[in-house]
């Protein structure tokens, strides 16, 4: 989905309207590279042919995140990592790369697109989704920029 896409897509459910970071590229256009909704609580990044390639969901403000009727946005981070090792072992036994760890210890589902970070609240850790292309599970770390991945 291209940013416009998106914006039709979340106007069903938000008044809000999203900003953009644009890059200029080399050939002289300017590219949305990032978008997001502040209130609404997602974060968007998008590639320089500004097609979607990730989001990031706010542990607090941001919508629930369901996978599978499992509930992953603002959570108690041990217990979404307890589900995720249990679907990775019964719904792929001899995949050991279904379940992998980002260098922080951040669990991630491959086949979901999904890994599990986590954001403060006060002296306490709540799971904050990051969700993400197909395309982008070879080096989620490295194609999603930085503020996808920052601890807050």
């Amino acid at each position: 989905m291209n940013p416009d896409e998106v914006s039709a897509v979340l106007a069903r459910v938000t008044t809000e309207t999203q900003w953009f970071i644009t890059t200029q590229l080399g050939d002289g256009r300017e590219a949305r590279e990032e978008g997001g909704y502040r209130e609404f609580g997602l974060s968007l990044f998008y590639n320089r042919e500004e097609k979607l390639e990730g989001l990031t969901v706010d542990g607090l403000r941001g919508p629930q995140v369901l996978a599978e009727g499992v509930a992953l946005t603002g959570r108690v981070p041990s217990e979404v990592e307890r589900w995720m090792t249990d679907r990775a072992e019964a719904r792929f036994p001899e995949d050991d790369l279904e379940l992998g760890y980002l260098g922080t210890g951040i669990p991630g589902s491959w086949s979901l697109g999904l890994v599990v970070n986590v954001q403060r609240v006060a002296d306490h850790l709540v799971t904050r989704p990051v969700i993400f292309a197909e395309h982008v599970l070879d080096d989620a770390h490295h194609i999603l920029p930085r503020q996808a991945w920052i601890i807050y």
